[in-house]
């Protein structure tokens, strides 16, 4: 079970980002929104300026090799 343990806005944008992304981890939309609210809780802007932009570096990256 995912704990949230304390309070915060999360932007709705940035939740919508997410919560496709942590589908990932599970099938349950209920489990990925909780996990995308606990990234977003820690750093608000986790998909949109983090996660995201790092993986289309990545992407890039492996293209050059």
């Amino acid at each position: 079970m995912i704990k949230v343990t304390k309070l915060c806005k999360i932007n709705s944008k940035e939740l919508k980002l997410g919560i496709p992304i942590e589908y990932e981890h599970t099938k349950s939309k209920r489990v990925a929104t909780r996990i995308a609210k606990q990234h977003l809780c820690e750093f608000p802007q986790y998909y949109s300026k983090g996660l995201i932009p790092m993986e289309r570096k990545l992407k890039l990256l492996r293209r050059i090799k």
